[in-house]
C-alpha cells in the first residue's frame, strides 16, 4: 500500500467517523425533536412550522448551484497545487456568496410584506406579523448558511475534510440543545426561530477565525483575488447543479406543499414523520459520499480511474446493503418503532410505510449512480434529466394524491423516478465514463433487485439474504482500505469475487 493510498485512508476512515458523529446528531434530533414539537406544540400547530418551514426552503437554490461546483474547483487546484488559482477561486466564490444572498433576502421581505403568505399556505393559528417574522428569521439563516459552507466545504478541498465536518457537527448540536430548551420552556414559533438562527452565526464565526489562523495566505477576509470574468464562467456549470438542487428541493418540500394543499396540516405530519424515518437510509448515505467526494474529484483530475472504481463501487455496495438491511426492519417492525418514537401521538399507517421502503430502494440506487457524475463536474445531463424527473413527480404525486390521499401521494413519487432517473442516469453515467460498463451494472443490479423480491415474495429468507448480501458488500471494499493479508482472506470467504464476470 503506497503513501498516496495511506494518506487517502486515512482521510476516508476519519472522514467517515467525523460524518458518522454527524448522522447520530442528525438522528438524535430527528428522534428528539419532533415528539417535543409535538408535546409543546400539538399537531396543528407543529403542521404549520412545517408549512413555513417547506416555503423557505427554496431560498437554498439562490446559490444557484455554484457551492458544489465551486468546491469542486477548490479541490481539483489544490490537488494540482495550484495556490494562486485557488485563491482566486476562493475569493470569487465569497464574494458571490454574499452579494446574491443579501440582494434575495431583501427581494424575498419586500414580497412576504406586499404578499403575506399565510391564506396560502392555509396557516390559521399562527398571526400574519408572527409568520412574516418568522419566514425573515428563516431566511436570513439562509443568506447565512451560503457563505458559511463554502468555508466549510475549504476543509474538504485541503485534505481537513473531518475538521469541516466537525464544524458542521457542533452547529447541528447547538440546534438540537437550544431547540429542545426552547420547546421544554414553551417558546413560541417565533423564539423557536431565532435559536434555530442562532448556530449559524457562531460557527460562521468559528469558521473564519480557523481558516485565517491555518492558512493566512489564502487571505480568508479579503476579496482582493476575485475576479468578474472567472466568476462568469461558474455560471453556466453552477446552473445546472442548480438543476439539481430545485430537483431535490421540488421532491422533498415541494411534496410537503402538495400534502398541506390537499390534504391539510395533520396528513403533513404524517407524511413528514414517515419519510423522517425513510430518509434514516439517505443519513447514511451522506456520511459515505460526504466522505468520499473529495477522493473522487482528486482520483479523477489525477486519471486514477482503476481507483476511482473501486472506491465507487464500495460506495455503492455499502449502500445498497444498508438500505437491504433498512427496508427488512422496517417491513417487519416499522409499525412498533414508529409508535414508541411518537408515543401514538400520530397514527401509523402501513400501507404509506411499505410504499415509502418501495420507493426508497429503487431511488437510493440511481442516486448513488448519479455522484461519480457529480463529483467530477460532469452533471450536465443529469441536471436536465432531473429537472424534468422533478417536474413530473410533483404532477404525478398532485393526481395521486387527490384520488387516493395520502398512499396516491407516494404512488406519483415512484412512478415519477421508474419513468425517468431509475434507468436514465447508469446511462448517462456509463456515456461519460467508459469504466462504468454493462457488466458493472448487471454485478451491482442483480443481487440487490433480486434479494428485494425474495423478501417480497418468501420473506422467511432474509436472515439468507442479509447474509449473501453481507458478503457481497465486504468483498467490493477496495484493497488499499484493507491490510493486504486481510483482503485476501475475506476475497476467500466472500460468496462470489466482484471480478469474477468480465472486466471493466
Amino acid at each position: 500500500m503506497g503513501q498516496g493510498d495511506a494518506g487517502m485512508q486515512k482521510r476516508l476512515f476519519y472522514g467517515m467517523g467525523a460524518n458518522f458523529l454527524g448522522q447520530l446528531i442528525n438522528l438524535a434530533a430527528r428522534i428528539l425533536l419532533v415528539p417535543l414539537f409535538l408535546l409543546a406544540w400539538g399537531v396543528d400547530l407543529y403542521g404549520e412550522w412545517l408549512l413555513l418551514s417547506s416555503m423557505v426552503a427554496y431560498l437554498s437554490l439562490t446559490d444557484l448551484g455554484a457551492q458544489n461546483y465551486v468546491a469542486n474547483r477548490l479541490t481539483q487546484a489544490f490537488a494540482s497545487q495550484d495556490i494562486p488559482l485557488f485563491c482566486r477561486i476562493l475569493h470569487t466564490g465569497l464574494a458571490f456568496f454574499i452579494i446574491l444572498p443579501t440582494a434575495v433576502f431583501s427581494l424575498f421581505l419586500a414580497i412576504i410584506y406586499l404578499y403575506p403568505p399565510a391564506s396560502l399556505l392555509k396557516v390559521s393559528l399562527t398571526g400574519p406579523t408572527t409568520v412574516f417574522g418568522v419566514l425573515a428569521i428563516m431566511a436570513l439563516q439562509f443568506a447565512v448558511s451560503l457563505p458559511e459552507g463554502l468555508l466549510i466545504r475549504v476543509y474538504q478541498a485541503v485534505g481537513l475534510l473531518p475538521r469541516g465536518v466537525m464544524l458542521a457537527n457542533l452547529m447541528q448540536a447547538l440546534v438540537i440543545i437550544l431547540v429542545a430548551a426552547g420547546l421544554l420552556l414553551k417558546f413560541g414559533i417565533l423564539g423557536i426561530a431565532l435559536l434555530q438562527f442562532l448556530p449559524f452565526v457562531i460557527v460562521l464565526g468559528i469558521a473564519l477565525y480557523d481558516l485565517n489562523k491555518r492558512f493566512p495566505h489564502f487571505g480568508i477576509f479579503s476579496w482582493r483575488e476575485a475576479e468578474f470574468a472567472l466568476g462568469l464562467t461558474f455560471i453556466k456549470p453552477s446552473l445546472h447543479f442548480l438543476l439539481i438542487q430545485l430537483s431535490q428541493v421540488f421532491t422533498i418540500q415541494g411534496m410537503v406543499l402538495i400534502v398541506g394543499i390537499i390534504l391539510g396540516p395533520v396528513q403533513v405530519v404524517v407524511f413528514a414523520t414517515m419519510r423522517t424515518i425513510v430518509n434514516l437510509i439517505r443519513s447514511f448515505f451522506d456520511q459515505l459520499v460526504h466522505a468520499a467526494w473529495p477522493e473522487l474529484t482528486r482520483l479523477d483530475s489525477q486519471q486514477e480511474a482503476d481507483k476511482f472504481l473501486a472506491l465507487f463501487r464500495g460506495v455503492l455496495r455499502s449502500t445498497l446493503f444498508a438500505a437491504m438491511v433498512f427496508i427488512t426492519v422496517f417491513h417487519f417492525y416499522g409499525g412498533t418503532i414508529y409508535q414508541i418514537w411518537l408515543r401514538k401521538t400520530v397514527a401509523y399507517d402501513p400501507t404509506v410505510m411499505d410504499l415509502f421502503l418501495l420507493y426508497m430502494a429503487q431511488w437510493i440506487f440511481w442516486l448513488t449512480l448519479s455522484y461519480p457524475l457529480v463529483t467530477t463536474n460532469r452533471h450536465h445531463g443529469l441536471a436536465k434529466m432531473l429537472a424534468a424527473s422533478a417536474g413530473l413527480n410533483l404532477v404525478l404525486a398532485y393526481g395521486g394524491g387527490h384520488f387516493w390521499g395520502l398512499p396516491g401521494v407516494v404512488l406519483g413519487m415512484i412512478a415519477g423516478d421508474l419513468i425517468l432517473p431509475f434507468w436514465m442516469v447508469p446511462f448517462l453515467l456509463s456515456r461519460h465514463m467508459p469504466q462504468f460498463s454493462p457488466a458493472f451494472f448487471r454485478r451491482e443490479m442483480v443481487p440487490y433487485i433480486l434479494s428485494l423480491g425474495f423478501l417480497a415474495l418468501v420473506p422467511w429468507l432474509a436472515p439468507v439474504l442479509l447474509l449473501m448480501l453481507a458478503g457481497w458488500w465486504v468483498c467490493c471494499l477496495p484493497g488499499y482500505l484493507l491490510e493486504a493479508g486481510a483482503w485476501e482472506r475475506i476475497r476467500r470467504l466472500a460468496p462470489f469475487n466482484p471480478d469474477s464476470g468480465p472486466k471493466t
